[in-house]
């Protein structure tokens, strides 16, 4: 009897403890979902995955509408874009949200833009008397008609730049995702539009090449209506406008550092387009670009938006001397976590997969994704450590990083192209050390802001 009444009081505290734990847990889930990280990070994942929701749900009309050839002459002309807008500011928009004061930012919006313009009228003066040449020299002739449109699209992504990381400074999240739907769905119904019309590659790289535009603007659109309901608060009225000199110096790391590190990273990474155009033909560029445009979604949806959240609280924790290290390691964790089903989905069944919602002829695109996600899911996890680096002001580091991965990323391709000589071949070797450069700069970042935090981030 004594045995049972024993056993039924340890029940009971069993019970008790039970309770007591899920009673914190619940207090803690409570808690998290009032954070104010979370709901931004909510937000803007929200917004990204409405608009790559509708990314997705053209691509299977675009796909068939233009063929790989067509998609292949976009991806190549894409391509030098994504190389080309980066340092179409040399980097300053990043700084937008580092200033205390909102002056200063603005000032830095100003200057953003002013190098944009000059920037854009210099390489539209060397690609007028030189533009044959060089692509002819590169291997990919195809873009010659679409060559004067690149620095227009060029002053196009700084400006949009500029929008994003403005509204990134103020916190509007909520406006970034509204436009982010809307534009997204404006802008694929205008290519799938021109696709029906006159489905050619000029015309894909047109209405593409106009997204930036109609972005930016909706963008803008929707700062200015924020700011005309809200007054202009006592402390901005006070604030004097900032020279432009002034914020040049103070983050003159940014067109130092920084923009040549964006200029190597951006070749790096699309320089597998321009390899597989100039040694295997359009159709396998095109298959690239699809690939690589798919599997970048989770990375825009989920890692863009998380680093878009963590940016200005990282900024903000440096400032008041806080470790970020273990806000890292959260982040990381957590996408390592989440990207393991949309990218294990496309290694185990890619070629399938995009056979059936791109049609058929896209199968061989399929066998490339298949290793391509391995890579994206490298980047993916290391998302945000990207942020971490401008705010460390680690940008030293970060250019003689980009220098080393950019060597071995192109190493890698023409030891594909050149030596095995196989499209699949160059694909799977660009992976392989994609992997090892995006691990080893999830450690270095780690390790690093350690470290600074140790020296009182001095």
């Amino acid at each position: 009897m004594a045995e049972h009444i024993q056993t039924g009081e340890v029940d009971i505290k069993n019970a008790g403890r039970l309770a007591t734990r899920l009673k914190s847990f619940s207090d803690l889930l409570r808690e998290q979902l009032r954070s104010k990280l979370l709901r931004n990070i909510m937000t803007v994942v929200s917004g990204t995955a409405g608009a790559q929701a509708l990314t997705m749900l053209f691509m299977p009309i675009i796909t068939r509408l233009y063929g790989p050839e067509s998609y292949g002459v976009l991806g190549v002309f894409m391509g030098l874009v994504m190389m080309l807008v980066p340092i179409a500011a040399l980097t300053y928009p990043m700084a937008i949200v580092l200033p205390k004061r909102d002056a200063d930012a603005r000032a830095i919006v100003k200057l953003s833009l002013i190098l944009a313009v000059v920037v854009a009228l210099v390489l539209a003066v060397i690609l007028h008397f030189f533009g044959e040449a060089i692509v002819g020299a590169m291997g990919v002739e195809e873009i010659t008609p679409f060559l004067m449109l690149l620095p227009i699209v060029m002053l196009f992504g700084a400006s949009l730049e500029s929008a994003q990381q403005w509204l990134i400074r103020k916190q509007l999240f909520h406006v970034t995702a509204k436009v982010a739907v809307m534009h997204s769905f404006a802008h694929n119904l205008i290519r799938s539009a021109g696709g029906l019309i006159y489905a050619t590659p000029a015309m894909l790289v047109i209405t593409t090449a106009f997204g930036p535009l109609l972005h930016a603007t909706m963008l803008l659109l929707g700062i200015r209506n924020r700011n005309a309901r809200q007054p202009i608060d006592q402390d901005r009225r006070r604030e004097e406008p900032t020279h432009l000199l002034k914020p040049a110096r103070q983050y003159v790391d940014f067109p130092k550092f920084r923009a040549p590190q964006m200029l190597i990273n951006a070749v790096s990474q699309n320089l597998p387009t321009l390899v597989l155009a100039a040694y295997f033909g359009p159709a396998a560029a095109g298959f690239f670009a699809l690939c690589k445009q798919t599997l970048s979604m989770p990375t825009h949806l989920i890692g863009k938006s998380v680093a878009d959240v963590y940016y200005p609280r990282i900024t903000q924790a440096i400032q008041r001397k806080e470790p970020i290290t273990p806000m890292l390691a959260k982040a990381i964790a957590g996408l390592a976590l989440v990207g393991l089903i949309p990218f294990g989905t496309v290694f185990l069944i890619g070629p399938w997969l995009f056979s059936f919602v791109f049609g058929s002829e896209w199968e061989v695109a399929g066998e490339f994704a298949r290793w391509l996600a391995l890579a994206e899911y490298a980047i993916f996890v290391s998302r945000p450590c990207t942020v971490a680096f401008p705010a460390l002001s680690m940008q030293r580091i970060s250019l003689k990083f980009e220098i080393v991965s950019t060597t071995l990323r192109t190493a890698a391709l023409f030891v594909g192209a050149v030596l095995l000589e196989g499209e699949l071949s160059t694909v799977i070797a660009f992976t392989t050390v994609s992997i090892v450069i995006y691990l080893s700069l999830v450690v270095i970042l780690l390790t690093e802001s350690r470290r600074r935090y140790a020296r009182g981030y001095c």
